[in-house]
């Protein structure tokens, strides 16, 4: 099951909080300041690297700051007032229905009123002191002006498009996106939904701009009245929906902090299957190992909540290996603070200084990553001496189970045909559902994937009532099949047309 996070039960003193796992490399080394170019060209370049774009050296210095190396110097400025041109907003933005989906509020310019925070603000977004809003939240604030001064206008297919750019709310992934809808936070007089609005799950909003409406028929989105809360529907790039870079897709990473200083870093994607060490190294054994999460007081359903990993050992006898499966971005936008790793609690962590800028960015809790970390314990013994030294609940893990140990019989079973497994898994399903697809049930299909044997179950008994073993998805090329968001699509393409295609007349019509 998910992991138990609290976003406020972090320290607001960075201004930084998560929400609910790129450059083109796809890697990063922990000293990435030597980048040739520095980060303002692993910007320009991180979604084409074909498509050249100059700025007024003024212009490249300002963003050269705001997206300076967040690692090292903790720099989490958001970037607005820049729009590209139109030619450059369409190489960054193509159009198509793919890509991540993200909400943001938008506020009024002038947030706070004679000291006090205007209504309908929610106070955890917000540096009450300064009065100025906190960078990386997961509401995602930005204020009318920042948002409308960042657009830019293009021709598409169907009408008018709005492209952002620039950086959002601090969070270094979220920099391109197409404006598609803008809604109104439902005032006290008019609280109560319609039965249509429920069903339409317009609830606490209610839209009054959508891109393939209003937007088709020419109509700006304008704010009015600029003394309320409204919200902002963005969809980033159709690649977005398919990994953290177009050239290295797939949402599952590779931590590898064996290696000397420089060198630590994380890899992610298709790059993965070129760039890992040890790479001929075979798998020799796993574990499946569950605990609960620690808690200064467990409630009955932080008593069933397990949370579930394979630890992988290998011929080389250097370390071992943890896998797990958990929120889309959740390392990322948790402050890559890992329960695995032993340096968790350092600002920042090691994991963290090694994570590229474009896998920073708020978790989603209905999708999925899968991340690998290479620990320091060559067997199982040694890893369960970490776990105990985490065990109870001021630290980390209650109790911690260990259940399941095999040899691994699977023929092709170096790291890089791991790596390949794991990228065919999620790219096949990237879904996240605290019932029928979580951590719990991974490791299920992966335990009895990798030793050859029937009849594995999810640790818990609540995971097992809708668990159906799919240790078919690791052996298959996602590309060469048709993802659930890809049949949908063709769904609503085919009804658009059925109701725009003229009708045929019966031919025992009278």
């Amino acid at each position: 099951m998910s992991a138990k996070t609290d976003p406020d039960s972090l320290d607001d003193s960075d201004g930084f909080e998560p929400m609910g796992g790129d450059a083109a490399t796809g890697s990063v080394s922990s000293d990435n300041a030597s980048f040739e170019g520095g980060e303002i060209e692993l910007f320009l370049q991180s979604v084409d690297d074909n498509t050249q774009i100059d700025l007024a050296p003024a212009v490249k210095e300002e963003m050269q700051q705001a997206l300076s190396d967040f690692g090292k110097n903790g720099n989490n400025k958001s970037f607005y007032g820049h729009p590209l041109s139109p030619e450059e907003a369409l190489a960054r933005m193509p159009e198509g229905d793919d890509g991540l989906k993200w909400h943001a509020l938008v506020i009024p310019d002038s947030f706070f009123s004679e000291g006090r925070l205007k209504k309908g603000l929610d106070l955890k977004d917000f540096d009450y002191g300064r009065q100025e809003i906190k960078p990386r939240r997961p509401s995602l604030p930005i204020t009318v002006d920042s948002l409308f001064k960042s657009l830019t206008k293009i021709e598409g297919s169907n009408g008018p498009r709005y492209i952002f750019s620039g950086v959002l709310n601090g969070w270094p992934a979220l920099k391109y996106f197409e404006l598609t809808k803008l809604e109104q936070k439902r005032q006290a007089s008019n609280i109560i939904p319609s039965p249509r609005e429920i069903l339409k799950g317009q609830i606490s909003w209610v839209p009054f701009w959508r891109s393939y409406v209003d937007g088709a028929k020419g109509t700006t989105p304008t704010i009015s009245d600029e003394n309320i809360v409204y919200r902002a529907t963005f969809r980033a790039a159709p690649w977005t929906s398919k990994g953290w870079s177009v050239s290295s897709p797939g949402f599952a990473f590779w931590y590898e902090p064996h290696r000397p200083v420089s060198e630590q870093r994380v890899t992610y994607g298709t790059n993965m299957l070129t760039q890992l060490a040890d790479s001929d190294s075979k798998c020799t054994q796993l574990h499946m190992i569950s605990h609960r999460y620690a808690v200064k007081r467990e409630s009955t359903v932080d008593r069933i909540t397990y949370h579930s990993i394979v630890l992988l050992e290998w011929e080389h006898g250097k370390y071992s290996t943890v896998v797990e499966t958990a929120y889309l971005n959740g390392m990322g936008g948790f402050k890559g603070k890992s329960n695995w790793i032993d340096d968790r609690d350092e600002e920042p962590s090691g994991l963290y200084k090694a994570m590229l800028p474009e896998m920073i960015m708020p978790w989603r809790m209905t999708s999925a990553e899968i991340r690998c970390y290479d620990v320091p314990y060559k067997k199982l013994e040694e890893f369960k001496s970490f776990v105990m030294k985490y065990e109870g609940s001021h630290a980390r893990f209650i109790d911690p189970q260990f259940s399941f140990s095999h040899p691994a019989r699977l023929t092709f079973r170096t790291k890089t045909h791991i790596a390949q497994y794991l990228l065919n898994y999620i790219q096949r399903d990237s879904s996240y559902a605290e019932l029928k697809r979580n951590c719990q049930t991974f490791v299920a299909d992966f335990c009895a994937f990798l030793a050859g044997k029937r009849h594995i179950a999810p640790f818990h008994p609540v995971s097992r009532v809708e668990y159906t073993n799919r240790t078919y998805l690791f052996l298959y090329d996602s590309h060469l099949y048709e993802s659930k968001d890809e049949r949908k699509k063709k769904e609503r393409e085919s009804k658009r047309e059925s109701k725009t295609s003229p009708k045929r007349s019966s031919i025992f019509a009278w």
